[in-house]
């Protein structure tokens, strides 16, 4: 696991043991989320939930992203984070902002009150099955409404969403024809 592309290209990524649910994102789904996504990350603030080891997040810092909150509520998960964020600060050698939560991502929504220019969201698949439309429901409202704004959801392949009024699906990004692969639909205000 390692970062794909911007300043700290290259770097390896910590990935703990004994994390059963975690499923980072592969390379070749977060190259082609980053490649749509490339006009928007400069300057952006990012969400990034369920961030596992924080490798959407981390991506979208070393490509120019100016600040991130993670959200994970693992505790070895949230160490790889912390590990992870020095890592790629001293690789990017550039400034930005961040902040970590160890916590559920829905008591942590009950507080929040700020708005993101973009929103990762990587649950796990069988959460995405059973609550789907809830997860879309519960964080697009994190959203800014901006034509610029853009929220990204990990979902098992050929998986479905029902949408919220809200918000419009701009693209589906992945291997498509491959249930088992992991896709990435890709969400903007209307």
């Amino acid at each position: 696991m390692r970062i794909t592309g911007g300043k700290a290209r290259g770097i390896l990524l910590t990935v703990p043991n004994g994390v059963e649910y975690l499923r980072p994102a592969t390379d070749f789904l977060r190259e082609a989320v980053f490649s749509s996504l490339r006009p928007k990350m400069h300057g952006a603030f990012v969400l990034d939930l369920f961030a596992g080891i924080g490798s959407y997040g981390l991506e979208a810092l070393s490509r120019g992203a100016d600040a991130c909150v993670f959200v994970e509520n693992n505790r070895l998960a949230v160490d790889a984070i912390e590990n992870n964020i020095r890592g790629v600060k001293k690789s990017a050698a550039r400034n930005f902002t961040v902040k970590v939560f160890s916590q559920d991502v829905f008591v942590w929504a009950e507080t929040c009150d700020v708005k993101f220019d973009i929103i990762f969201i990587d649950p796990p698949y069988n959460m995405v099955e059973n609550r789907g439309q809830e997860l879309l429901a519960t964080f697009s409202q994190f959203l800014k409404p901006s034509e610029e704004s853009r929220m990204v959801i990990e979902v098992p392949g050929l998986y479905k969403m029902n949408v919220p009024d809200d918000i419009v699906e701009v693209r589906r990004l992945g291997r498509t024809g491959h249930s088992r692969q992991p896709n990435a639909l890709i969400y903007g205000k209307k």
